[in-house]
């Protein structure tokens, strides 16, 4: 992945065109804010008559849970980085992980991918590798989350009244998606070495061609099956965290568990595909707006913004942890061998 200059990124552009995506992005997200601010002025005397009682068994669970979640996110990556040729330890990658993690939230989807990238390569693994593995987990998240809100999400979570016929072709494409992954984005090399042909017709492109070794970019069929599983297994166990969340705060039922998991998963998937750093703000306003009828808006506000608090509270627990993970003695792939 080439470095240095603003102007010779992949996905980059000219310096011009990259400061009017973050001003289209800083606009959106601006503007997403608005609305919540004007639905909440709107709903305000709903908003008032939250009635939380919060149960500390199924708290805990929640909070264990979640923290499980994000470690398998980790695990995740380390078994997909593993693919392409460059296996880390566990605590090495914990950090790396968790430490890109953390830029999501700036505003462009480029910083977490030129993070990873450089967290990565002191231990010798491949910018371009590294930075296509930041790609591959955001797609198979999305693929994940489109999964399980085709399975469980509220019928009128798309505000359509599609019915099982949405479900079916988000449900479907979502999962041939995900197995096909090897193919397709962990396997870029198979359509990579094309574009790398016409880019070195182009004087400018040879550069970027030459710092970006095509057999960098396909990762082992078998590993990025194994990853896909883990990256799955992470959602659903974000799912369960959610409904012992909900269990926790706003008094649900085991009526609402296939509820409260479907409108989240709906609101992970809007808010990956969203305009806001991390989905903030969107998720929020999914989640609430598909619970608003069941528990009430203002539960269903505050049920949605006690996920983020949590993924935020072990996620200020965790990174200090991973700020410390490897740096007394860095592991490289030799280490890991021997």
């Amino acid at each position: 992945m080439p470095t240095g200059r603003p102007s010779g990124g992949i996905g980059g552009g000219t310096g011009t065109q990259r400061w009017v995506g973050i001003a289209v992005r800083w606009t959106l997200g601006l503007a997403t804010a608005a609305v919540i601010i004007w639905l909440a002025v709107r709903n305000w005397d709903d908003l008032r008559q939250i009635d939380l009682n919060v149960k500390a068994g199924w708290l805990i669970g929640a909070v264990a849970v979640s923290f499980s979640a994000t470690l398998l996110l980790a695990a995740a990556w380390r078994k997909l980085i593993g693919g392409y040729g460059t296996p880390l330890a566990c605590q090495p990658a914990l950090r790396i992980w968790m430490l890109s993690q953390a830029t999501r939230y700036l505003p462009t989807g480029l910083v977490p991918i030129a993070a990873r990238a450089s967290l990565a390569a002191p231990l010798g693994v491949n910018r371009a590798a590294a930075g296509a593995s930041v790609v591959v987990e955001t797609a198979t998240l999305v693929g994940w989350a489109a999964v399980f809100a085709a399975l469980w999400a509220p019928s009128d979570w798309l505000g359509t009244a599609g019915g099982w016929l949405v479900r079916i072709v988000i449900g479907a494409g979502a999962a041939v998606g995900l197995v096909t992954l090897p193919w397709t984005l962990a396997g870029a090399s198979l359509w990579w070495r094309r574009i790398d042909r016409c880019m070195r017709r182009v004087v400018l492109l040879r550069r970027v061609a030459d710092r970006i070794p095509p057999d960098a970019l396909s990762a082992q069929r078998s590993t990025v099956w194994q990853a896909t599983s883990i990256y799955g297994s992470s959602v659903a166990l974000r799912l369960v965290a959610t409904v012992l969340l909900a269990l926790a705060v706003v008094g649900a039922g085991l009526d609402d568990v296939w509820l409260v998991a479907g409108a989240t998963a709906a609101g992970v998937l809007v808010g990956m595909v969203g305009i806001t750093p991390a989905g903030l703000g969107v998720r929020e306003v999914v989640v609430a707006a598909l619970l608003a009828d069941r528990f009430g808006l203002g539960d269903a506000a505050a049920f949605a913004i006690a996920v983020r608090v949590l993924e935020f509270a072990h996620e200020l627990v965790l990174l200090p942890l991973a700020a410390a993970a490897g740096r007394a003695r860095p592991t490289t792939a030799a280490d890991v061998a021997g």
